[in-house]
């Protein structure tokens, strides 16, 4: 009796565990579409961005978006990957900290690759152009994506 009870127990947390992590996904799929139209519209709103600063910055956003599509289906993957160490490892295995650690490291490239774009980006603007690229990207590190 105690053994079929700790087996839906665990079928329990891992279902739920595999259900916020799909939701969490789709979640943030849908608000990265939202937030890159919101930075877009927020840059030729807010910047007055010449035609010549934008076909220069169109190229930085080819590759930029390239780059994080790569590097999202590897995050992915890699949150595939602890889903399956965890439903057959316990939480605190070193199967379950490896994956986990592989998913942050994943994560931590596209912070880096993120903001390594906006910088590429502020050469191409002018000092108050790129001050105001600054304190967007200060303040959406602080609160998150605004439009």
């Amino acid at each position: 009796m105690i053994w079929a009870l700790a087996t839906v127990a665990v079928a329990a947390v891992v279902a739920y565990l595999v259900a916020g992590f799909a939701m969490e996904r789709i979640s943030r799929q849908t608000q990265n579409v939202a937030s890159e139209k919101g930075f877009h519209q927020w840059l030729h709103e807010n910047l007055k961005i010449t035609r010549d600063q934008e076909l220069r910055l169109e190229a930085i956003e080819r590759a930029f978006e390239d780059e994080r599509i790569r590097l999202r289906k590897e995050i992915d993957a890699a949150g595939v990957h602890l889903a399956e160490v965890i439903r057959s490892h316990e939480a605190k295995s070193p199967e379950a900290r490896d994956a986990l650690a592989k998913l942050a490291a994943q994560q931590g490239l596209l912070q880096e690759s993120t903001l390594d774009h906006f910088f590429a980006m502020k050469a191409y603007l002018d000092e108050k152009q790129g001050e105001m690229l600054l304190q967007w990207t200060c303040d959406s590190i602080v609160n998150g994506h605004h439009n």
